[in-house]
């Protein structure tokens, strides 16, 4: 059967009943696809996929992060993050990473993870070409989910290198976007969560605390786990899954549900002047905060894609502007983030001459104004599709 490029592709029929509907979790391609849910309740997504070839991505995520986070456990989700590549029950001392260096896994590029306000990931990519491979990746995975160890010694040796990232993250650029952080999110318990966390409590958290962060919250309900891969048999995967997941050690208490903390949108604008004596260039963004949009049905898709077929106009604009005599901003940009779990961003930024910063704003406005009044020319639409399409 022969391949169809991307543009060549049959107009798919659309139909209002079926394009609210769930999309499938398989790709149409006949590539196939299971969900399931452990004895112990965890979660698992697996599916088949060629490229690259022999090769498997393997994630755990944790469906809490800094955001549950008690006063004096302000950056403890981010420190066990840390911690699960220094010690688990099996692994100590960085053995762990070279392990996964012995089998092809570098540290960095194939073996990482992060911790956001509301979830804390664990990403493997590994090779499954020879025998035992993914199953070690798996039980990985699964000392990630069961076996950190939070000892005072284990605490202490990793403490200095997330001081360390704590440390890169105070230049101007991390000033500006821990105040960015904060406006937009006001008024939420977001605001004061930022994943990295507080220096002193960095400093002086002891195990214990973060012991009892992870045995709260890293409990099976609140886990999953995504293998995606040139697997053979799907069969065998879910079954290596279930056999490391299946139980877990009994901890005392009842597990707690994930909190909803939610969004109220503000009716005022707000505005915050920032200044930072190290910043080399005057910037200025326009921030609109408004719920998540879902991605569950081909209707919420096409949504998504209205979106980002206006932000290609939008920068086809700022880009001309930028190109003309006496531009009011260097470069300027519109694009779309979601900070938090309830909120999407849509952000319209511009780098701007010294002195500048309103006139910079000004055009800004003006061009989402004619936007909204004039609209979006055919040949500027026709432009973005073809950029959506390349």
């Amino acid at each position: 059967m022969a391949k169809l490029a991307f543009r060549e592709l049959p107009d798919a029929p659309w139909e209002e009943e079926t394009a609210e509907r769930a999309l499938p979790l398989d790709a149409g391609d006949g590539t196939e696809a299971r969900r399931g849910i452990t004895g112990a309740g965890t979660a698992y997504y697996v599916r088949h996929n060629r490229k690259p070839k022999a090769r498997a991505a393997l994630s755990l995520v944790v469906g809490v992060g800094s955001a549950v986070e008690e006063e004096d456990e302000r950056g403890v989700a981010h420190i066990v993050e840390h911690l699960a590549f220094s010690a688990t029950e099996k692994f100590s001392n960085h053995d762990l990473v070279k392990f996964l260096e012995s089998i092809g896994a570098e540290f960095g590029a194939c073996q990482n993870a992060y911790t956001s306000a509301d979830e804390t990931c664990y990403e493997l990519l590994v090779p499954i070409d020879q025998d035992g491979l993914l199953e070690e990746g798996i039980k990985v995975l699964s000392e990630f989910a069961k076996n950190i160890r939070c000892s005072a010694e284990d605490v202490e040796k990793e403490r200095g290198a997330v001081l360390e990232e704590w440390r890169q993250g105070r230049d101007a650029s991390g000033r500006i976007a821990e105040a960015h952080w904060k406006l937009v999110l006001e008024g939420t318990r977001y605001a004061d969560r930022l994943p990295i966390g507080l220096e002193k409590i960095i400093r002086n958290v002891d195990a214990d605390t973060v012991r009892r962060f992870y045995q709260k919250w890293y409990r099976p309900q609140n886990m999953a786990i995504v293998a995606v891969g040139d697997f053979e048999n799907l069969d065998r995967v879910i079954q290596l899954i279930e056999d490391n997941f299946d139980s877990f050690p009994k901890l005392s208490g009842d597990p707690l549900p994930v909190p909803n903390f939610g969004f109220l949108p503000h009716l005022e604008p707000r505005y915050k002047a920032f200044v930072d004596k190290e910043t080399t260039t005057s910037r200025v963004y326009v921030n609109f905060s408004y719920p998540c949009m879902p991605l569950k049905s081909a209707k919420d898709f096409r949504e998504l894609l209205k979106v980002e077929l206006f932000e290609h106009v939008l920068n086809s604009r700022f880009f001309k502007i930028s190109r003309g005599r006496n531009p009011p901003f260097y470069t300027a940009s519109a694009s779309t983030d979601r900070p938090v779990k309830p909120i999407d961003n849509f952000v319209v930024a511009a780098a701007c001459p010294e002195g500048q910063v309103l006139v910079a704003l000004e055009r800004l406005l003006v061009e989402l104004a004619r936007l909204r009044i004039y609209g979006i020319s055919e040949r500027e639409l026709k432009l973005a599709q073809s950029k959506l399409l390349a």
